[in-house]
């Protein structure tokens, strides 16, 4: 009977922590991926900056030119490049930031020989420049 105590308390914390809520969520996250293709730069982000929705709104209003193109910024925040052709808002990730349930997949082209190093800043849009962590492989 000595080992039923122990099972039983694993069985009860494991129940407990299935039925309490889920308050705290995952860190926010902003990645890239960079895939170069000869002079330009085929940039992933994974960012919890926008929502799903938001960033179709945001590809939708700079595809009008309602809203400024994306830029990649260096340290002090001058322009490297801008981007190329349209955003591809790929699909929703279950990381938010700033309050936001979740987060999203983008895909954005830069023509320029540089690659991001383990760094990339950008500004979306027409708000505050985001930094990017470089996504370990």
């Amino acid at each position: 009977m000595p080992m039923l105590r122990p099972a039983a308390a694993v069985l009860a914390l494991s129940l407990a922590t299935l039925l309490m809520p889920q308050t705290a969520s995952a860190a926010c996250m902003n990645k890239f991926v960079n895939s170069p293709q000869g002079n330009k730069q085929v940039v992933t982000l994974l960012t919890g900056k926008f929502t799903f929705d938001e960033a179709k709104a945001l590809a939708a209003a700079i595809n009008a030119g309602t809203a400024p193109p994306v830029e990649w910024l260096n340290e002090s925040g001058r322009s490297i490049a801008r981007e190329l052709g349209p955003i591809k808002v790929v699909r929703p990730m279950p990381v938010g930031c700033d309050g936001k349930a979740s987060g999203v997949v983008v895909v954005v082209t830069f023509m320029s020989p540089q690659t991001p190093k383990t760094k990339l800043q950008l500004r979306l849009g027409s708000n505050d420049p985001v930094t990017f962590d470089e996504q370990a492989e």
